[in-house]
């Protein structure tokens, strides 16, 4: 920078000769020069030019140097100013030194050099100070501008740690915690202010997890290439509360730093819903095991009764021809008796492989305990003694038959598996109970009135007080993986429910289970059959003329033989379209068709359609060893007057002939 030609310099002195001395010498070296001749004029010209450095003179009338020095100082403080003195007033000169002069001269300047040496000096310390200045300006504004950064910055920062969407908490070397977002506040259960600084990362871990938490820490730590941790691991976080939750959590290590932040995510209900999945797989699984056991168990029994019709049939005819107490007699009763407990046997894989509800209705549910008990008899060990007092003479309750059997099934399952290893006493007991009025402390909840009391007692290891509050809750189980769905009781209770009843359950560790199931009795059921029972009919026949249809030739032939003995005229066919043809050309002197339901090439359901499209009142039996699809509806849909179930002796189905017959006939 060329001081010379840019510099402005203002002179203030009451002699004259001394400003212009100065001047010229000043304007030799390429310095602008400007003067004033009093203080005031000096303060003037100053605001007005501007100068870059003020030569005054400390000696002037009117107001003096000092006084000039205090103003200009007070207007402009980066302004260089030198005084100048006589040589005899030194005080002057320190005290303008101490008002704020840059530099002093005496007067009479013998040497000019002195003042051009002080002028340069000041005009040079002035330039750097405003360098410097506009450097420290310039920093100051530097520094601002980063402070507002890097504050932007830390704000964004700290937004998004608190908005990640996950637990998040960093982490110092000795996994100290030393910051935490809200939702780590929200998943631990505490506020930062007890969690920053005073718990450890391993704090809220499982033990179970803990040991390998430290060893994730460790390699993580270490950074081996060959041996890194996964990236995302699953643990179970515990919250203050003591509660477990799943999370899974990802870790890294924050660069250039000793410290790692942990992202956690809350996954309890994911892991939970996919529990419920697997259990629901598990259950689709048995339940498509089961129907294929059921549709086999269905078609056995149909092949076993239509195996079982002839053999029953024949013996009832060898009876009838016999003389009772003969040798021959004895044999075919002991036949037959040991077809009806195959039969009934038969039944109970029928009541197996059947898939639908029948719907709740007015039922006596002995029966359905009976079949029970026969069945469970056939399948738990002997270890077991199963004890029956099932009192048959029990009125009527509202529910479904099917589901009933589904009641007992699970209740004796369950005290089965109680018994499995130390066997036991199985108790199943039916029996009426009246609530009175004042009620019942030894049945709580029930109102007052008539009961039936299914109860299933066991000898078997009990259960405790923990165990008894959630036996109802769904997929709750104390069996082993795999061996339990924890649904039986919860249906159990859910059927009980459905009925308007209520259960009941009693225990005690290493003594037994008792459950008791409570069903309101209702009255008699509605649509009760007030005509006469089969037993009121005879069993034999008075020429009527029968059709009977079978595609098993032992079946038909057996019926023809049976059906003419007891005086029937009978047509036997072994094709539903032989049959049909046959009753198009004498549908007037037929009396009665009797059809199997499962044929070749027409069903008896199509047999049956056909013969009342071609005469409308033709009594139809249809007979099957197998239900399926066979309903009462469907049955009366078709026209059909009545189902039987094989096997069937040819008497019991005679007497079926006759009370359609006479039905007809009234």
């Amino acid at each position: 920078m060329d001081l010379k030609n840019s510099s402005k310099i203002l002179t203030i002195d009451d002699e004259a000769y001394i400003r212009n001395s100065i001047r010229t010498y000043l304007e030799d070296y390429g310095f602008q020069v400007v003067e004033a001749d009093t203080g005031r004029t000096g303060i003037d010209v100053f605001d007005r030019e501007e100068p870059d450095l003020v030569l005054l003179d400390l000696r002037m009338p009117e107001m003096d140097g000092l006084q000039v020095l205090e103003i200009l100082r007070k207007r402009s403080p980066d302004t260089p100013l030198i005084v100048a003195s006589g040589t005899g007033n030194i005080r002057a000169v320190v005290e303008a030194l101490h008002l704020g002069a840059w530099d002093y001269i005496l007067k009479p300047v013998q040497d000019m050099s002195v003042l051009y040496h002080s002028v340069t000096k000041c005009l040079k310390e002035s330039r750097l100070q405003k360098e410097n200045k506009e450097y420290q300006d310039r920093l100051e504004d530097l520094v601002r501008e980063r402070t507002r950064k890097l504050k932007a910055s830390e704000q964004e920062y700290k937004a998004v740690f608190e908005c990640t969407g996950t637990a998040t908490a960093i982490l110092e070397n000795d996994q100290t915690i030393s910051m935490v977002n809200t939702r780590f506040e929200r998943l631990s259960g505490l506020p930062r202010e007890q969690i920053i600084g005073r718990k450890k990362w391993t704090d809220f871990v499982t033990p179970a997890d803990l040991e390998k938490m430290k060893r994730y820490h460790e390699l993580r730590r270490s950074k081996a290439p060959h041996d890194l941790p996964p990236e995302q691991y699953e643990f179970m976080f515990v919250r203050s509360s003591g509660e477990e939750r799943y999370v899974l959590v990802d870790v890294g290590v924050i660069p250039g730093t000793d410290r790692s932040v942990a992202s956690l995510l809350d996954i309890t209900k994911r892991k939970k819903a996919e529990q419920r999945g697997r259990s629901l797989e598990k259950q689709l699984r048995k339940s498509q095991k089961m129907e294929a056991i059921g549709t086999l168990a269905g078609g056995i029994a149909h092949d076993l009764n239509n195996i079982l019709s002839p053999v029953l049939g024949y013996a009832d005819m060898i009876m009838r021809s016999s003389e009772p107490g003969g040798i021959t007699f004895e044999r075919s009763e002991k036949i037959q008796k040991a077809a009806l407990r195959a039969a009934d046997l038969v039944s109970q894989i029928l009541s197996f492989s059947r898939r639908t509800e029948e719907g709740k209705r007015a039922v006596k549910i002995y029966p359905v305990l009976n079949e029970a008990v026969r069945l469970l008899r056939g399948t738990i060990p002997s270890t077991i003694r199963i004890i029956d007092q099932i009192d048959r003479t029990c009125g009527l309750v509202e529910a479904d038959p099917t589901q009933i059997h589904q009641v007992i099934m699970n209740l004796c399952t369950n005290s089965y598996h109680a018994m499995q290893s130390t066997g036991g006493e199985l108790l199943v007991s039916l029996f009426p109970v009246e609530i009175p009025v004042d009620g019942s402390s030894d049945y709580p909840g029930l109102a007052p009135g008539h009961f039936l009391c299914l109860s299933v007692e066991d000898t078997g290891c009990g259960m405790p007080e923990e165990v008894l509050e959630r036996i109802f809750d769904p997929y709750f189980t104390t069996k082993e993986e795999g061996k339990g769905t924890g649904l039986g009781l919860a249906t159990v209770y859910s059927i009980v429910k459905s009925c308007q009843g209520e259960i009941i359950v009693k225990s005690t560790p290493g003594q037994g289970s008792c459950f008791k199931v409570m069903l309101p009795v209702v009255g008699a059921a509605s649509g009760s059959d007030t005509r006469k029972t089969k037993g009121d009919y005879p069993e034999r026949g008075h020429g009527e003329r029968l059709v009977v249809v079978d595609d098993d030739r032992e079946i038909a032939d057996m019926c023809k033989e049976g059906f003419e003995a007891l005086g029937y005229e009978v047509a036997a066919f072994y094709s539903g379209v032989d049959a049909l043809d046959h009753f198009k050309k004498n549908h007037g002197n037929i009396d009665l068709v009797v059809t199997d339901q499962t044929m070749l090439h027409m069903t008896g359901f199509e047999l049956a359609r056909e013969m009342l499209a071609i005469r409308d009142n033709i009594p139809v039996i249809l007979c099957s060893g197998y239900t399926g699809d066979v309903t009462e509806k469907s049955v009366a849909d078709a026209g059909i007057r009545r189902f039987v179930l094989k096997p069937v002796t040819v008497d019991d189905l005679s007497r079926e002939i006759q009370q359609v017959l006479n039905v007809e006939d009234s």
